[in-house]
């Protein structure tokens, strides 16, 4: 008995005295971005963010894929960047102490990848924040706890209680519209971080099969996903720039169907239908058929009561009409 508390107090010391390296990494990452995004002059700007790490929805469609990893390194306000770091260092160092580098530099990655894709799948951003990350260390401690006596008695059933807590609270406030948080990056990283923990002790070849096919699987997600419009977004916004205007009609009205208070379909939806009238208008004022066109020229002021090219041709006719 007396050797296995020496072998503990051995074990112990080496780490309080344990550098973890990647973690001071990650850490300094953070904090360089949040430095320099706080020294911009519009901070809140997206094209801030896409400049420092966190490029939009529409960017990552477009090929900015690269976002889905560095968002999670970029923190606009001090208290989430310190909330953040601090179990960071206290999660992340006890996972690089016990792991290889390897293995902790691919689940950083990795976390940082799904808690993205999972954000992005039920939302219209990848969110910002390594909060994700925090959150796969978090479950992945909690399964080796159970399995591994490493990690055993690592967390106090206070701290385990204290995110699960900070969990819920976060859908509240978002849910509430008291504070926009990226639930969805949350839960998709405590899950990943369990899985990964559920396949640790697995043959290397067979983990990393499981491993690579689950990471393929929910980072898909965000191509495919029936809870967010991002991807469709996107979509039909390159459809009706390249003018297949019907076809992107198509896609605005799928998005309405699941998302009817979307303003961005409601608007160009809007756009196209104007556009339409209005092509209907010039028709039939050029060809004579005023009364149609006197409806047609109302049916685009009923759509966008601003329109003056409508007006100015509705006064024409009622002009000529009464001369």
């Amino acid at each position: 008995m007396s050797e296995v508390i020496e072998s503990e107090k051995i074990i112990d010391n080496a780490f309080k005295k344990y550098i973890p390296i990647l973690t001071c990494i990650c850490g300094l990452i953070c904090i360089a971005l949040f430095v320099g995004v706080n020294l911009e002059d519009a901070p809140g700007d997206w094209e801030i963010y896409k400049k420092w790490g966190a490029p939009s929805a529409i960017d990552i469609f477009d090929g900015s894929y690269w976002g889905l990893i560095t968002s999670n390194f970029l923190h606009i306000e001090i208290w989430h960047i310190g909330f953040n770091l601090y179990w960071l260092w206290i999660l992340g160092k006890k996972i690089e102490f016990e792991t290889s580098k390897v293995f902790y530099g691919t689940f950083v990655l990795s976390s940082a990848l799904v808690s993205s894709a999972g954000e992005l799948a039920f939302s219209s951003s990848t969110g910002i924040g390594i909060s994700g990350v925090v959150y796969a260390f978090f479950g992945f401690i909690v399964v080796m706890s159970r399995t591994t006596d490493a990690y055993k008695n690592y967390l106090a059933k206070s701290i385990v209680y204290q995110f699960i807590f900070w969990l819920v609270l976060c859908i509240v406030l978002t849910q509430t519209g008291a504070l926009a948080i990226g639930n969805a990056g949350h839960i998709s990283g405590v899950l990943w971080g369990m899985i990964i923990a559920y396949i640790f002790k697995l043959a290397d070849r067979t983990r990393l099969t499981i491993g690579v096919i689950s990471l393929l699987f929910i980072v898909s997600a965000i191509f495919w996903s029936p809870f967010s419009t991002a991807f469709l977004s996107n979509r039909a916004y390159h459809l009706h720039n390249d003018k297949k205007v019907e076809e992107a009609s198509e896609i605005y009205k799928e998005i309405l169907n699941r998302e009817p208070d979307s303003e961005f379909a409601q608007a160009n939806l809007k756009i196209i239908e104007v556009s339409k009238l209005e092509e209907k208008a010039y028709d039939l004022h050029s060809k004579g058929n005023y009364d149609e066109a006197i409806e047609t020229y109302n049916q685009i002021l009923s759509l966008d009561k601003n329109n003056e090219w409508a007006k100015e041709n509705l006064r024409l006719i009622i002009d000529s009409d009464s001369i």
